[in-house]
């Protein structure tokens, strides 16, 4: 993810203390706020699918995972193992995608109960350390310091509110997905059944760091430190996080917060494509050929069409050599989704490493140190 977030043509302000909004953002305020931020409310059109139109769970569930949830899924390996020096950075790290799959297959077939709690709790962490990945970026391109302090207290905003919001319906055994094929509950240790003390220490947790935030946010607007962006992408997750684990179907619901992140992830790894491409890093010619702002369909449809191939692997696997449905589908899809999940763990956590420098203590400030000198 090195590339996503290094800033190009960006003038460095004369004072620390006044940066210039428009150069906090990715991209631009306009994309950013269309493509990052306002797509939340894409997470709206599976409830409304369900509630407003009846449309089948099993049915959104396709759709879903087929324009948005497999394209994003499958776009990852564009920038990573398909890249050379990727691979090389990461050497021996990158062995356990080798056995993820053998994992999940083997679950598929005798226990998938398990195999979906392991997704479901991945998943959720996945989700919100995207987020917490690109409030990094934002703060990154902000040339102010910014205190280990200050990070933690975004990151516990940004993770508790979920937790906080759902841990009441997990532990009463509200939580049950899997679509319209065959239910399943979400399995917990037996102490965590009926515990009330979990939703009760969840709840509390997250209000304190709210509050430390509110605070926190407030004294950076006072002081004219306000970064907007990261008010912008944590305000928005947040009461998304909040607001999905509310909904009687929670299998539905989950996938509204899906919807967003996967369109989301779609843009991240589409502007990481273009600067890449600006500077020389792609070499290959398929990846050449669908990056950039004039090739975005075929970025899209290169990543739908390796969604048509997994859709057609699971058929085969269930028609073809008798596995259920429901062991030939999550085998196909979760072997890979797994191995994102690791790929992107490694991308999001390995900031030092991928773009050499801390956020607000690195090249911009030390750009911005040369600039005062000046």
């Amino acid at each position: 993810m090195s590339s996503f977030v290094a800033p190009t043509n960006v003038a460095i302000p004369a004072a620390r203390s006044a940066v210039a909004e428009e150069r906090l953002w990715l991209h631009s305020k306009r994309w950013d706020l269309t493509f990052l931020v306002g797509s939340a409310f894409l997470g709206a059109i599976p409830l409304l699918m369900l509630h407003a139109f009846s449309v089948p769970v099993s049915a959104i569930n396709l759709l879903v995972s087929g324009i948005v949830g497999g394209p994003h899924l499958y776009s990852t390996f564009g920038y990573t193992l398909a890249d050379r020096s990727y691979r090389k950075r990461y050497g021996l790290i990158l062995l356990p995608i080798l056995f993820i799959p053998v994992g999940v297959i083997y679950l598929a077939l005798n226990n998938l109960n398990l195999l979906i709690t392991v997704f479901f709790f991945w998943a959720s962490v996945h989700v919100l350390h995207q987020i917490a990945y690109i409030n990094d970026a934002y703060r990154f391109k902000d040339p102010r310091p910014r205190t280990i302090w200050n990070r933690a207290i975004d990151y516990g905003v940004i993770f508790s509110a979920l937790y906080a919001a759902s841990s009441n319906r997990l532990v009463t055994g509200g939580f049950v997905v899997g679509g319209g094929t065959n239910p399943r509950e979400i399995l917990l240790p037996e102490f965590a059944k009926g515990a009330m003390w979990i939703p009760t220490l969840a709840t509390a947790g997250f209000l304190v760091m709210l509050t430390l935030y509110v605070v926190k946010t407030v004294r950076e607007h006072r002081e004219g430190r306000l970064n907007l962006p990261s008010v912008a992408i944590i305000g928005t997750s947040t009461a998304m996080s909040l607001a999905i684990p509310q909904f009687p179907n929670i299998d539905i619901a989950f996938q509204g917060y899906n919807t967003w992140h996967s369109f989301q992830y779609l843009a991240l790894v589409w502007y990481i494509n273009k600067l890449r491409l600006e500077r020389g890093e792609i070499r290959g010619p398929v990846m050449k050929a669908v990056s950039g702002p004039g090739n975005t369909w075929k970025f899209y449809g290169l990543f739908l069409g390796a969604t048509a191939i997994a859709f057609s692997m699971s058929l085969v696997l269930q028609h073809g050599f008798g596995w259920p449905r429901d062991a030939a589908y999550y085998g196909v899809v979760l072997g890979t989704l797994l191995v994102h999940y690791y790929l992107d763990g490694l991308n999001f956590f390995s900031w030092g490493r991928l773009i050499g420098a801390e956020p607000g203590s690195g090249e911009l400030a030390a750009m911005a140190s040369r600039a005062d000198a000046a």
